[in-house]
């Protein structure tokens, strides 16, 4: 990715190697004020152990996937986007108590 600065590379639990950038990482800070590093830890537990995985490829060329993990009676979900150069972290925030509506409409692929 041209021009990104990467701060890691996961191995998700779809078998993805997902790039995460610095500035996606930045976002997803607004959303849970953490130490970077905890915050690293965190994006990773979510893409590496999922409580369900759902893809929307409705937009194609390229696909989202939104990877939903429990932790303290809450769903967190990470978002990635699918696209021919590779899987890219896109956002992550706090969803509540369950999954969302028009995401269990998309295919589940975990």
């Amino acid at each position: 990715m041209a021009g990104r600065s990467i701060a890691r590379i996961i191995r998700a639990a779809t078998n993805e190697d997902v790039t995460v950038c610095d500035a996606e990482v930045a976002h997803a800070q607004r959303h849970f004020p953490l130490p970077r590093d905890l915050l690293m830890e965190l994006i990773e537990r979510v893409l590496t152990r999922p409580a369900a995985v759902y893809a929307d490829d409705s937009k194609s060329p390229h696909e989202y996937r939104m990877f939903y993990r429990l932790e303290d009676g809450r769903y967190i979900l990470a978002v990635v986007k699918v696209i021919a150069e590779g899987a890219f972290f896109a956002s992550m925030y706090p969803t509540g108590r369950r999954v969302r509506a028009a995401h269990r409409r998309f295919r589940r692929v975990l």
